[in-house]
């Protein structure tokens, strides 16, 4: 229990960092315009996970995130977790981004899909893919996503199987 603790407090520490400094890291253009740009990013999750045995569904990560033009994009993310069901959840992935910058600004519904690596008890593949929003009409650009990461194994009793993220975050634009 007290590796959950630090985790936690570890991704609130990192999520108030980020919040502190975002008004520092902004470009020197209006955030309000999606473009071709490249981002790092610092969040929160909370995590549906398919496991009777899961007690702590909080985590963090950051992500790096790279726009060819103003609604393609790559984003390769780590996240880290402790749902007490034994030993650390980690996944890097890599997605596909497909944005679209509402026509007034501000905000820019999205949609990914991608894969990576899962690595707790053992190492598994994952598929995932899910929707947010990034918003970007307050002082600070922030978003909120959810989506659904499917692993090669596990049986979802004694080990981690499919399991949902809602993550909420700050980007630092450049």
């Amino acid at each position: 229990i007290m590796k959950a603790h630090s985790l936690s407090l570890l991704s609130g520490l990192v999520a108030a960092a980020a919040l502190l400094m975002a008004p520092q890291a902004q470009a020197e253009y209006d955030l309000k315009e999606f473009r071709a740009e490249s981002s790092i990013s610092a969040f929160a999750m909370y995590l549906t996970p398919d496991n009777e045995l899961a007690g702590n569904p909080g985590g963090g990560g950051v992500s790096f995130d790279f726009f060819f033009n103003e609604n393609l994009g790559v984003a390769f993310a780590g996240a880290w977790a402790d749902p007490d069901v034994g030993d650390l959840w980690q996944t890097y992935t890599m997605d596909l981004n497909l944005r679209y910058p509402v026509p007034a600004g501000g905000l820019a519904p999205y949609i990914f899909l991608g894969g990576g690596a899962y690595i707790g008890d053992g190492s598994e593949m994952l598929a995932r893919g899910g929707a947010g929003l990034d918003i970007r009409f307050l002082p600070i650009p922030l978003f909120i996503d959810w989506s659904y990461t499917v692993l090669s194994g596990g049986n979802g009793i004694t080990e981690p199987s499919d399991f949902g993220g809602l993550r909420f975050g700050t980007k630092f634009v450049f």
